[in-house]
């Protein structure tokens, strides 16, 4: 099989003398002819395969999602308009007729949020696991959850869950496991491979590449995803075809940047975890890092994720002045683009929780995290450490 590098290339769609354009051209078309070729489908109640409409799919979109499915192992791929909706869908129709999904304490804010309002006016209940101690995943199954999710590489502190014992344990009470692998992409981990039963990704970070577009992706088996796109066609919540002609063009160099950011996070970690201003560098590339024998079982080789989230010795209320005394890091949110961001998570991913709820997914006082672009990663250790010297 080909590197995973040249299928980021070569795995769409391909020129053809009918066709000659090496970049796929964008097709903005909203609604398309009817004729007697795509009468019999439509007649029949086939909406999905002849294109009619573009909230039901159109050519960008369509190659893009053929494409990322390739790169995942997936049987097929459903493109949505942003992380959350994918995940909303995700939620909506895979969770079962048990309502019940078993959340780990390490994740997003954004999706707590999601879970603890908009989906729990909809009967949907959320039970707490931590992928720490798999006690508690058992004891949310036996409670009923029908759907499990997890983060491949946690937000923000890199945790790295183990995929296949997740799985295993799911399974064996008739539940499946949905896998957030925003921060790995499929150049770190696939978690298909490890026996998930779907993957989603904020295509915005890695996938895109360069902040300029938001998307969503969810796979799974061709029959799962037959329902979530019919779930989408119906709430309207499609991928614009401009968007997933951005996602084309990033898919193409999508190896080459992860692998760098990689690198430089391995950089950024070691001299951070030496610094007397830094009291703790969650990566597990880190030897001393809880999650680094697992992320050797089950990432890439050498690989251990972009992100780096660190906690400074003088606490929260250092983080604002560190932040301010970047000159190459900026202070934004997201992460997997070419430039190297800042955040604060409790002002930002996971704004609004409690301490309590902040303790409890590992993050502690005077968290930033850091997301590592494609710089050269001696500049962005000098920045970084100049930042924390700037504070004593």
């Amino acid at each position: 099989m080909l590197d995973l590098a040249t299928r980021c290339v070569h795995g769409g769609r391909r020129a053809t003398p009918g066709d000659p354009d090496l970049a796929p051209p964008l097709r903005r078309a909203t609604t398309f002819l009817q004729h007697p070729g795509t009468h019999a489908a439509t007649d029949g109640g086939d909406f999905d395969g002849p294109l009619v409409y573009g909230r039901y799919a159109s050519p960008n979109v369509v190659e893009v999602e053929a494409h990322v499915a390739g790169l995942e192992g997936a049987g097929a791929c459903v493109a949505f308009g942003s992380g959350m909706a994918a995940l909303h869908a995700a939620l909506t129709c895979l969770v079962g007729h048990g309502r019940r999904v078993a959340v780990p304490r390490q994740v997003y804010g954004g999706t707590s949020a999601l879970l603890a309002r908009e989906l729990a006016e909809c009967g949907i209940v959320a039970l707490t696991y931590d992928i720490e101690a798999p006690g508690t995943l058992e004891r949310a199954l036996a409670a009923g959850a029908t759907l499990v999710l997890a983060e491949g590489l946690s937000n923000p502190i890199v945790r790295v869950a183990d995929l296949p014992d997740l799985a295993q344990r799911a399974h064996a009470h008739g539940a499946r496991l949905l896998v957030d692998s925003t921060f790995a992409s499929p150049i770190v981990q696939r978690p298909l491979e490890h026996g998930a039963d779907f993957v989603m990704h904020s295509a915005t970070k890695a996938l895109g590449g360069h902040s300029d577009l938001l998307a969503g992706l969810l796979l799974g088996s061709a029959e799962d995803m037959d329902r979530v796109r019919g779930f989408r066609k119906r709430t309207g919540a499609v991928l614009d075809p401009a968007a997933a002609w951005l996602l084309t063009r990033g898919l193409a160099t999508l190896a080459l940047r992860v692998r760098a950011q990689c690198a430089g996070a391995c950089r950024v970690a070691a001299a951070l975890a030496a610094h007397p201003g830094v009291a703790r560098v969650h990566h597990p590339s880190l030897p001393s890092d809880p999650g680094h024998a697992r992320a050797q079982r089950l990432l890439a080789s050498g690989l251990y994720g972009s992100v780096v989230s660190i906690e400074l010795a003088a606490g929260d209320a250092a983080t604002r002045p560190f932040v301010a005394a970047l000159h190459l890091l900026q202070d934004a949110p997201s992460l997997g683009g070419v430039e190297s961001l800042a955040s604060i998570p409790r002002v930002m991913s996971h704004a609004g929780w409690s301490e309590q709820e902040l303790r409890a997914a590992g993050i502690g006082p005077g968290a930033v995290r850091l997301a590592i672009g494609i710089e050269d990663p001696g500049d962005l250790v000098a920045d970084l450490l100049g930042a924390l010297d700037a504070l004593v």
